[in-house]
């Protein structure tokens, strides 16, 4: 599953009452693993972030997330950190070969959650921009996020072993 089709399910509690829709999803860098996901409520209501163990069922059939109805809303935090890192805020960042060459941009992230039923980062997927190709990493190949994300090897050697 890819974390832009997890951004469109709506969210519900256990009886069904709309709790809001999935905005973001959030991540722990050190073991690529979702902990979190942000949950718009809506118009001028203030977004939700609701931690992993909060989630009772993933339904793909439906596109809806069921919450316990006692789940408790985190305050997002002001500023990205590791164990909490946005995947919107990974969107924007440049990707660099170990070089420091530009590779391109993330667009999107596999979440195998359909097959092994968990919620952990697969695979990354980086959009180029050469003749519209693309990168499909296993995220260990990431040695930094900062002010962009560092990968181990230079851009040829990833087109080369695909």
């Amino acid at each position: 599953m890819l974390a832009n089709v997890i951004k469109e399910y709506k969210v519900v509690n256990s009886v069904g009452t709309h709790v809001g829709r999935i905005s973001d999803i959030y991540m722990d860098l050190s073991t690529w693993t979702i902990t979190g996901f942000e949950v718009s409520p809506g118009a001028l209501k203030k977004d939700l972030l609701v931690g992993i163990e909060d989630v009772v069922k993933l339904d793909e059939g439906d596109k809806i997330m069921i919450l316990k109805d006692d789940f408790r809303s985190e305050d997002r935090p002001e500023r990205p950190q590791r164990e909490r890192y946005p995947f919107e805020k990974l969107r924007k960042l440049t990707v660099l070969d170990h070089e420091g060459e530009k590779v391109g941009k993330v667009y999107d992230l596999e979440i195998p959650f359909e097959k092994l039923k968990t919620f952990k980062v697969w695979k990354v997927l980086i959009r180029t921009g050469i003749s519209e190709r693309r990168l499909r990493l296993n995220p260990s190949e990431i040695i930094e996020v900062m002010d962009g994300i560092k990968l181990a090897k230079a851009e040829s050697e990833y087109q080369n072993s695909e």
